[in-house]
């Protein structure tokens, strides 16, 4: 089952979903990318957010 968090970062608002298969997180960005990560002991919504917040710094530069 997936989960959706939304960040707020530098004015930019940005919703993704993620979701973990064994000890691999997977992040639905919004642009279609799909970013993954072992987790190797995080916790899957703090990896989550920092995928977020260089997608969200990504577009706040493109301003």
């Amino acid at each position: 089952m997936n989960e959706e968090i939304t960040i707020e970062f530098e004015g930019v608002t940005v919703t993704a979903e993620y979701s973990v298969f064994g000890d691999t997180l997977s992040v639905y960005l919004p642009n279609g990318e799909i970013r993954k990560t072992e987790l190797r002991g995080l916790k899957p919504r703090s990896a989550t957010l920092v995928h977020l917040r260089s997608y969200a710094s990504e577009l706040a530069n493109k301003k």
